[in-house]
């Protein structure tokens, strides 16, 4: 007997500390074409929405949105391609600015090139910098 009530204990206290375990979904909608083009969406119950579109191992867009634990809204809308996954929302982090002392750095790196490298590239050097000094 006292091992049901630990266990419902315990059971009780996981369930307080996440109140999203009880969300239903309240709608969901998938598609599969045979050119390998798919979409689909859902929404639950606790306001998690969700949608996607694509093209098998090509490409897919999508956007899901969401309540934060403190009260927060969150939208989120992305990209996958070749370029890699690319994430977009307010809640995201951001490139800040690079220290000065990592500017200094790379444009003497630029002056006095290493010469014995067959791996050091100036042009990716300058394509680095030219973006750094744009987020100044």
């Amino acid at each position: 007997m006292f091992k049901l009530i630990i266990v419902s204990a315990l059971a009780a206290v996981a369930l307080a500390q996440n109140p999203d375990a009880e969300a239903q979904i309240i709608a969901s909608d998938s598609e599969v074409n045979p050119d390998g083009s798919y979409r689909w969406n859902y929404e639950t119950s606790n306001g998690i929405r969700a949608q996607e579109e694509g093209v098998g191992g090509q490409s897919a867009q999508g956007s899901a949105s969401w309540t934060d634990r403190d009260g927060t809204p969150i939208q989120l809308t992305y990209v996958a391609d070749v370029n890699g996954f690319q994430p977009q929302g307010a809640h995201l982090p951001r490139e800040g600015p690079a220290p000065a002392h990592v500017l200094k750095t790379l444009e003497f790196i630029r002056a006095n090139p290493p010469k014995d490298d067959p791996n050091f590239n100036i042009q990716a050097l300058e394509a680095e910098i030219a973006r750094l000094q744009s987020l100044q």
